[in-house]
């Protein structure tokens, strides 16, 4: 054999010693570290999985609660509507209704009074634009009834824009894969 072969042989061997004595010294100790670290390694997967959980939960009722509320305010909506529909539809059997018992009286009037009929006319003409006046009011009022009501519901409801611009952040936030930008001091 050569001088660098039986070199190489003791280098090899005291190689293989010390991996020995290492093993030996240290060996315990790397296992109790590699049990740690899976032990650590199953706790995150554990917490990860119920934050997961948890997640969707507190998404799911915030699904819920957005489709209660969305319900609640169309529910609101359809009834102020159909208020204002019966409303709407009393006030103009009430003023078809005038309308008929005032020309009624009118040609009664005629037929009885014709020689005074202008001042009746003028009477009774004052009494409808009154009439029709207050119908106005109160259409206005029910309109401004409903406009303040459609603003509230629109002022309550969640934007489904808004609310998927959010939660898109959040996932993003959490899987670190959104930074803010950080703020330059002066």
């Amino acid at each position: 054999m050569s001088q660098q072969n039986v070199e190489k042989k003791p280098a090899k061997a005291a190689e293989g010693n010390v991996d020995q004595i290492r093993d030996i010294l240290f060996g315990g100790q790397m296992r109790d570290y590699e049990r740690r670290f899976e032990e650590l390694e199953e706790r995150m997967k554990l917490q990860a999985e119920r934050n997961r959980a948890e997640f969707n939960k507190r998404l799911e009722s915030l699904e819920q609660l957005i489709k209660d509320q969305g319900d609640k305010h169309a529910g609101q909506f359809k009834k102020l509507d159909s208020e204002l529909r019966a409303a709407t539809e009393s006030s103009a059997n009430a003023l078809e209704k005038l309308s008929k018992s005032l020309r009624h009286e009118l040609s009664e009037v005629d037929e009885k009074h014709e020689h005074s009929g202008s001042s009746l006319r003028e009477r009774l003409h004052k009494l409808g634009n009154e009439t029709a006046e207050s119908l106005r009011a109160n259409h206005e009022e029910l309109s401004a009834l409903v406009d303040r009501s459609a603003n509230s519901l629109r002022d309550e409801k969640v934007a489904r824009e808004e609310l998927s611009g959010f939660l898109s952040e959040m996932a993003l936030r959490l899987n670190r894969q959104f930074d803010l930008p950080k703020t330059v001091k002066s």
